[in-house]
């Protein structure tokens, strides 16, 4: 599928950019599935929380 293809690209990027891959997250989630929408949602935001800061450097600017 495109989008999973798209979410590994994504995945590898953030990982050469030194950034965590916990932080993403691709999930398959119905229209009809609200509750789990709304548990996956509330996991995900723990985790990041736990994760604590993303300790992102910024790139130093090109002239």
């Amino acid at each position: 599928m495109k989008a999973t293809k798209t979410f590994e690209m994504t995945r590898k990027l953030i990982e050469l950019l030194g950034i965590d891959t916990q932080r993403v997250r691709l999930e398959w989630i119905s229209s009809a599935e609200g509750n789990k929408f709304a548990d996956v949602a509330n996991e995900f935001t723990q985790k990041i929380k736990e994760l604590g800061p993303a300790n992102i450097k910024a790139s130093p600017q090109v002239a």
